[in-house]
């Protein structure tokens, strides 16, 4: 069960509900495959997986996640002693050969392009901390986890169905991108002092708490631009309308960022911070589902 937990399973919605946006989009054009979908969405989440381990492992070697630092949830087992490195890096392995396992399934039955998303997802989560590219340690980590887990993913599962790309999908991969980068966001928000502590750069590292709290408010404020935009013009129904129910949720994560931002609270009360992001976006991305669903 550890092992389990060591891949941050809580968050992979952040993968799956950006690739179910893109394949589902092809539906509503009219293109789809089950068997499609489940084969990437299995090899999609353990490239997830992988990355999330990837991400704690190389954290931890490098002394970024430390004891008297918060971590992650797979982090926390390394820094409390849970499981060891070395554990950590055959989960990483295993969760990225079940991945690519499941990766040929779907370029046999499909297209070998589809290969191109399928390395760039793995390449990018892997390189988020591992050496020498280190993303996350260079201040890249919000544009690229928009990159990837926006952009691409969304991108990838409609290519995946339609074998072409479009406009609409791009307009939906920046819809769901935002909610799922502000994830990334809302952590190194809560980790500002920590990571200040060994020299990493970070959004909030060059341009401060409060710069970094302004833009999660700007690319939430984005998001719901975007699903009022598809709407009027008729590309999500009016169920799309269930995403605001987020909106609760993202109010209270916005107001404890800024109360840390102005050292009303430190980083230890909004220790989970990464985690209600990451619910406020599955409810967001629910609800755009819903919308898309309910054109077909």
């Amino acid at each position: 069960m550890k092992y389990f937990l060591a891949t941050r399973p809580y968050v992979v919605s952040a993968s799956l509900i950006p690739f179910t946006v893109g394949a589902f989009l092809g539906m509503k054009n009219e293109y789809f495959s089950w068997i499609l979908y489940v084969l990437g969405a299995i090899s999609l989440m353990f490239i997830h997986l992988g990355s999330n381990s990837a991400n704690d492992y190389f954290d931890y070697k490098h002394g970024i996640d430390r004891p008297g630092t918060f971590g992650s949830s797979g982090s926390r087992l390394l820094i409390n002693g849970k499981i060891t490195l070395k554990a950590e890096k055959y989960v990483m392995i295993g969760c990225f050969v079940i991945a690519v396992i499941f990766g040929i399934a779907v370029v046999l039955l499909s297209t070998p392009y589809i290969l191109i998303f399928g390395l760039a997802g793995i390449a990018g989560g892997y390189f988020y901390t591992a050496d020498p590219v280190n993303l996350k340690y260079h201040g890249l980590s919000v544009p690229a986890i928009f990159v990837i887990y926006g952009l691409l993913i969304t991108t990838g599962g409609y290519y995946l169905m339609t074998r072409t790309v479009s406009y609409d999908a791009l307009i939906f991969s920046m819809m769901i991108g935002f909610p799922v980068t502000n994830i990334v966001l809302s952590n190194e928000i809560r980790d500002s002092a920590n990571d200040r502590q060994v020299r990493i750069k970070s959004i909030t590292i060059l341009f401060g708490d409060v710069a970094g709290t302004w833009l999660y408010v700007a690319m939430f404020a984005f998001q719901f631009i975007l699903l009022f935009y598809m709407i009027l013009i008729q590309k999500i129904s009016l169920l799309g309308l269930v995403s605001l129910l987020s909106i609760p949720f993202y109010s209270m994560i916005i107001v404890k960022l800024f109360s840390k931002s102005y050292g009303k609270i430190d980083g230890k009360a909004i220790m989970n911070i990464d985690i209600s992001s990451s619910n406020a976006m599955l409810i967001f991305g629910i609800g755009l589902i819903i919308g898309l669903i309910g054109r077909t």
